[in-house]
């Protein structure tokens, strides 16, 4: 029986191959793109569920919230863990680790094998106790048990030793310090919070930061610092919890711990414990947990579009398998025998689908991952995270694609198919409009969205925002390579390269997402306000371009170095103005600034929120800065005077090797997820848009089987051709009319919400939902029209002729 019902299934398949094909492509595609989708949802809720513990694992960090402004101390002191593990018996055990990830050091095996690295931690002897990064050499219980001891993981091993064993072999850390290989662990999983190169043992740490704090503090006050309890440290800190639901009594437990220092002051302060498996959204990535649920939302969307097609294209040929259902009802078929055969029949197209899905998968992979700047592990699709979502999606796809057209075709009458009635009630008529009106519903959404997203982007992307960011590149000196001592040379040496208009530098990466913070205090109004600091050279503001409010003198701007200059918002909150802004301020500790000028507000960090108040504390020229930033002329051949600025740097024998970025690349980044955002949307508006054509061309073959005798008598009739296209394809046309009436509002609303998450957006205006109809209504004209002309100019002597 099965074997007949297979022969059956493949011969009408054959029979109806382009037809067949154009089903299979569409839900394969549909099936491609959801499965793109959820391997990178999958990806980033497996975020570090490896761990055995995972449960049971929570990381701390303190917050502190006022209004609109917060910040978030991630690392606790040397101290913390300890003393949290004693006031609570319910931690098991602590683990600490303090990675260099945003500095490189050097590290030297031999001299061969000579790098500057980033990715050196320390960590203590509990942490391979705590986490489950596999161990591949070395014992898992004394590793990072003595002072000046390193593992190794296995990219790195390989790296700087190749193929032989590298335990009780050497590195040498930051030129300085030489640590003894005892152990390998492979490469943290892409897929981890917690990304190292090298692990070193925290003691080693400890003795560094002591040696480094009594040199500036002296012995008592370093040792003050050092023993402390609170967020006051580097480290890194996660506790293992005997049960995952202790963690709020854990919590509450901490501030009886906290050194004087350290101590909770206000009731808008407060230690999180974050449970790890959570940690990567909660915490640190809230911009990529919006993502994930509007990708899970998306995909949920194009599965139903491409089931939907799939559904409307296989009933819109029903008329071609009504006889054949008749008859073999009458010859004593069973209706179960019928279900089981259609539904064998989705079975194989859609098992066939699924086959050209992960065919379109594997092709359309690469490109997903640049398209998001996606770093997935080719391994992580052979996981159940990704492979379990897989089999259930293929199985749902079989049981709604095979459900609506098994049972249609096995209810047909047979006594008015053979009579020449098709048999086929409004309720399935009903049932095909609302689907043809869903998915126009679905891509006009998508269309709108696109429209405004774009736009939106324009808004952050072309807009002068107050800084220059065209043609202007940085680079980052690092004094532990002794570039320092040839600051004054080096900058001098930059300025005078032809195609250089101007040469100026910072403390701190522009757009480099981070500030120092001052309270700075107005001696004329006793107004205390909080303000990012960036300190910059006195050529900063011309080089920059930065637009004056209040303008200081020429002979002010000359003798700037030690004042300060202040934005918009910060002159706003200090109660400063043109009359009154010749006043020192006061920056802390006694310290007082002459304040030149007001400069307009430009945003350091996305348009997310308002413009922060801030000050440019202004230093001499030959004050060393990690930042130059070298402003080209409009003209100016970009590759041929970087390879100059390189033959500059590289003049100075510094062996660390010369890197540059782009301002305006830089920008550009505050809004990756935007761009994402608004590529992934421009994608999918494209692919829905062709779905529903899909679908609407099932309907309008459908329509047009259906009124073929009705057509050849309109045409005996004198009805032009013209006519009876104009009334197929108005009848397909309505349909889109209501799905531009249901999409209007569903994309006002969703779109005004996205847009609240900025302080400064565009205006939504009804020209994008105009254009989005008149687009979506050419599409479905020229989709329908074809099938519409088909249909018109058939022969009405084949139509009218008895069967």
């Amino acid at each position: 029986m099965l074997r007949n019902y297979l022969k059956i299934a493949f011969r009408n398949l054959w029979q109806n191959r382009v037809f067949s094909f154009i089903n299979i492509a569409g839900l394969a595609m549909g099936l491609a793109v959801t499965l793109l989708i959820v391997l990178y949802v999958a990806h980033e809720y497996s975020f570090d569920r490896f761990h055995e513990h995972a449960d049971r694992i929570v990381k701390v960090e303190y917050k502190h919230e006022e209004g609109e402004q917060s910040y978030t101390v991630p690392w606790m002191s040397y101290r913390f863990a300890e003393a949290v593990q004693q006031a609570s018996p319910e931690v098991e055990n602590y683990a600490r680790i303090k990675v260099g990830s945003y500095s490189t050091k050097q590290i030297m095996s031999d001299v061969q094998h000579k790098n500057y690295e980033s990715g050196f931690g320390f960590a203590d002897n509990r942490f391979f106790e705590v986490f489950s990064f596999p161990l591949l050499k070395g014992d898992r219980q004394t590793v990072l048990s003595r002072p000046y001891t390193v593992v190794l993981t296995e990219s790195m091993a390989r790296k700087y030793f190749g193929s032989t064993d590298p335990i009780g072999k050497t590195i040498t850390y930051d030129k300085q310090h030489l640590f003894e290989v005892v152990g390998v662990v492979a490469d943290p999983p892409i897929n981890s919070s917690i990304q190292f190169n090298f692990l070193a043992d925290i003691e080693t740490q400890r003795a560094m930061d002591r040696a480094r704090y009594e040199s500036i503090l002296g012995k008592e006050q370093a040792n003050k610092e050092l023993e402390s309890v609170g967020a006051t440290g580097g480290f890194d800190t996660y506790l293992l919890l005997r049960n995952a639901s202790n963690a709020a009594t854990v919590a509450s437990k901490i501030p009886s711990v906290l050194s004087e220092q350290a101590k909770i002051r206000s009731k808008n302060d407060k230690f999180y414990l974050y449970h790890l498996p959570q940690y990567h959204f909660e915490a640190s990535h809230k911009s990529i947990q919006r993502t994930v649920n509007t990708f899970g939302i998306i995909a949920a969307l194009i599965l139903s579009l491409a089931l939907i097609n799939y559904v409307s294209l296989t009933t819109a040929r029903a008329t071609t398998r009504a006889k054949e259902v008749s008859l073999r009802k009458t010859v004593g078929a069973a209706r179960k025998s019928l279900i089981v055969q259609f539904y064998l029949e989705s079975t194989l197209f859609v098992s066939l689908a699924f086959g050209g899905a992960l065919l379109f998968f594997g092709l359309l992979r690469p490109v997903f991952y640049e398209l998001l700047q996606l770093k997935i592990e080719t391994s992580f699709i052979w996981t159940p995270y990704f492979w379990l979502p897989a089999i259930g999606i293929y199985l749902v796809s079989i049981l709604l694609s095979g459900s609506y057209p098994a049972l249609l075709l096995a209810n047909f009458a047979p006594i008015s198919i053979l009579k020449g009635k098709l048999g086929m009630g409004k309720g399935v008529t009903t049932v095909r409009q609302s689907l043809t009106v869903f998915q126009f519903t679905i891509s006009i959404v998508l269309i709108i969205a696109s429209i405004l997203i774009k736009k939106q982007l324009d808004l952050f992307l072309r807009q002068d925002v107050g800084l220059e960011r065209e043609q202007v590149i940085g680079i980052r000196l690092d004094p532990e390579t002794g570039i320092d001592k040839h600051y004054t040379s080096l900058k001098n040496s930059l300025s005078q390269i032809s195609g250089v208009e101007s040469v100026t530098s910072s403390d701190l990466p522009i757009y480099g997402g981070y500030m120092n913070s001052l309270d700075v205090k107005a001696l004329h109004t006793n107004k205390v306000v909080s303000v990012n600091s960036f300190p910059v050279d006195k050529e900063f503001i011309n080089t920059m371009r930065v637009h004056w409010d209040i303008t200081p003198t020429s002979k002010e701007i000359q003798d700037s170095h030690g004042s300060i200059v202040i934005n918009e918002a910060a002159a706003k909150a200090l109660g400063i103005n043109a009359k009154n802004y010749q006043h020192p301020l006061d920056i802390g500790s006694g310290t007082q600034k002459h304040l030149i000028g007001v400069v307009k507000d430009f945003p350091f960090s996305p348009l997310h929120r308002q413009i922060r108040p801030m000050a440019l504390l202004i230093h001499k020229n030959d004050v060393f800065h990690e930042y130059i930033y070298l402003k080209l002329e409009k003209n100016a051949n970009v590759r041929e005077k970087i390879a100059v600025i390189k033959h500059v740097y590289d003049s100075y024998k510094v062996d660390k090797p010369f890197d540059y970025y782009f301002l305006d690349e830089a920008y550009r980044k505050l809004y990756e997820y935007e761009i994402s955002i608004g590529k992934i949307i421009f994608a999918f508006t494209g692919f829905a848009i062709l779905i529903a054509c899909l679908g609407l061309f099932g309907l309008a073959t459908f329509t047009s089987e259906q009124r073929t005798k009705e057509i050849g008598i309109r045409k005996v009739l004198g009805a032009s051709s013209i006519s009876i296209v104009r009334l197929l394809s108005g009848e397909s046309l309505k349909l889109v009319f209501l799905g531009i009436i249901l999409a209007s509002p569903i994309a006002y609303y969703l779109l005004r919400t996205w847009l609240q998450g900025f302080a400064y957006r565009i205006e939504i205006s009804g020209w994008y939902f105009v254009i989005a109809a008149l687009l979506s209504l050419f599409i479905a004209l020229l989709t329908t029209s074809v099938q519409s002309f088909k249909a018109a100019l058939m022969n009405p002597v084949k139509s009218l002729k008895s069967e």
